[in-house]
């Protein structure tokens, strides 16, 4: 993969470097968001690794900027000093597919970066996805309900690619939260749920369109087909 690493600290960035290098990755080295937002106009890249601290703009604001203003659609790997669970959901809510925290873990650090690198080869083997009244996009990235697109965030349209690529099959709720927020192990976490209701309310998945969002109780989720001739 092509990686672009942000960070400001050298020997933070030569340890990077140095990990990445392990796995024959190419990668790019920044220490400042302007020089990553210059590159971004004429270099493609696989994923970007990014720091939290930075000293011409915060790691979200160069997040933010990247999903809104680059429609950056490539995973981001959010690095920080920060320990608080309240920062880390915020990261993961302003678009982060995963985190690591600091001192980083090479063997952590590598394993991170393949994950990403398979879940963006899953995700990009079929452009789209069509099922019922509905039609996934990946690229772009988009959902159209009946002919009309419905805006959906970054981690609600991660949500949505994942129950379209396995239609009919129980997911669970740790499964979930470790593909799209990077959450591992037994997390008491609302944010599924909260992500799961809106999906429901902004593509309607209640049936009436081909499509039920079930949930299982103390389990997970399962998107199902239904035969709206039956409805009638």
């Amino acid at each position: 993969m092509r990686i672009a690493v942000l960070e400001d600290d050298p020997d933070q960035l030569d340890f990077i470097d140095r990990c990445l290098g392990a796995d024959s990755h190419t990668r790019v080295l920044m220490q400042r968001a302007g020089e990553l937002h210059r590159r971004l106009q004429t270099e493609p890249f696989d994923l970007l690794i990014l720091d939290w601290h930075l000293p011409d703009a915060s790691g979200l604001e160069v997040m933010g900027h990247l999903r809104h203003g680059h429609a950056w659609q490539q995973p981001i790997l959010f690095i920080t000093a920060e320990s608080r669970e309240d920062a880390v959901v915020t990261a993961l809510e302003a678009g982060a597919d995963d985190f690591l925290h600091k001192p980083l873990n090479p063997a952590e650090l590598r394993a991170r970066v393949r994950a990403l690198g398979r879940r963006t080869s899953q995700l990009q083997s079929a452009k789209a996805v069509a099922l019922g009244e509905y039609r996934l996009s990946r690229v772009p990235r988009g959902v159209v309900v009946k002919g009309d697109p419905v805006p959906l965030t970054e981690r609600e349209y991660q949500l949505v690619n994942l129950f379209f690529s396995h239609p009919g099959r129980l997911l669970s709720r740790q499964l979930l939260l470790e593909l799209v927020w990077g959450l591992q192990g037994d997390v008491q976490t609302r944010t599924l749920d909260t992500h799961i209701s809106r999906v429901r309310r902004k593509l309607g998945l209640n049936g009436s369109c081909g499509l039920r969002l079930r949930s299982v109780y103390q389990y997970g989720y399962r998107l199902e087909e239904v035969c709206l001739a039956d409805q009638a």
